[in-house]
């Protein structure tokens, strides 16, 4: 798919699971969740129940994400599966995906970290 500067990327669910952290013990994602529930100590005792809901949502988000773009790498080779199939299952992964960001925006803003610029298309 080409975006509107001309460069585009091959839709798989592979780039999914390394966007998420997924794919190996070296991506910056990796079992982040368990990260951030030790660093719950950081967090303003008065905010510490709302910070850890917001981390359970984005651990619950992002497995979801791992999960619909592995189940999509098995669209087109399903019975009744096809491209369509595969790409149906990448667009719901990507609301995923975007929900999780704003998890993640949520989690740093709890521990007075700075936020990176959005990402411009997960």
């Amino acid at each position: 798919e080409k975006y509107k500067d001309g460069v585009g990327c091959e839709k798989t669910p592979l780039k999914v699971q390394d966007f998420m952290g997924y794919k190996s013990t070296e991506d910056p994602l990796f079992k982040a969740d368990k990260l951030m529930v030790r660093a719950a100590t950081l967090v303003d005792p008065d905010d510490f129940e709302a910070y850890l809901e917001v981390v359970e949502k984005y651990k619950d988000k992002a497995d979801s994400t791992a999960m619909m773009a592995y189940t999509s790498s098995w669209g087109e080779a399903n019975p009744n599966g096809g491209k369509d199939v595969m790409e149906d299952y990448l667009e719901q992964t990507r609301a995923d995906v975007v929900a999780s960001e704003l998890y993640l925006r949520q989690i740093l803003e709890f521990l007075n970290l700075e936020q990176l610029p959005a990402s411009k298309k997960p």
